[in-house]
């Protein structure tokens, strides 16, 4: 059964990071990830995958941290960031942004495991940074998906708190 909410499990193995999320990938999702990620990327990790099959939505927050993370993944550890088997929703969302150009997908998944799942943050500050600086990463996208988030991020900074916390 699919979780409306979502959640987010992770399992390692060696140097690959694999990401299962459940129901939505959310803003609430995105900084476990990004922390995760970051810290196995800086221990050695160098491949992260993403097992999108029984994800329902990614809200724009958590598409932004893919990006980022694809962004970290290849300048970092000259690794990768491969989206797995997305479900025909995200796959959709993907078409429209325009993403399946920039995101590697495969469509063939192993099962792996025992998974663990990810806990949301409580920190607050933390939390609104990372979504800042993911609408941050699709404002750099080109053509009128980017355009869009270019006005979003224009219209965060106009709040003195998020001027803050974005690059």
């Amino acid at each position: 059964m699919l979780t409306p909410q979502g959640t987010l499990h992770v399992y390692q193995n060696d140097q690959t990071i694999t990401f299962r999320v459940d129901g939505c990938g959310r803003a609430t999702n995105s900084l476990p990830l990004r922390r995760f990620a970051e810290e196995a990327l800086a221990a050695g990790a160098a491949n992260l995958r993403v097992d999108l099959r029984r994800c329902t939505h990614m809200d724009s927050t958590f598409i932004g941290t893919l990006l980022q993370l694809k962004r970290l993944a290849e300048k970092e550890k000259r690794g990768s960031l491969v989206l797995l088997s997305p479900s025909t929703q995200c796959g959709q969302i993907l078409r429209q942004m325009g993403l399946e150009r920039i995101l590697v997908v495969e469509s063939a998944v192993e099962e792996v495991g025992p998974w663990t799942e990810l806990g949301g943050e409580e920190d607050e500050t933390a939390f609104k940074c990372n979504a800042v600086e993911a609408h941050q990463e699709l404002a750099t996208l080109e053509g009128p998906v980017g355009e869009t988030f270019r006005r979003v991020v224009r219209c965060l900074m106009q709040d003195p708190e998020a001027k803050k916390l974005g690059k």
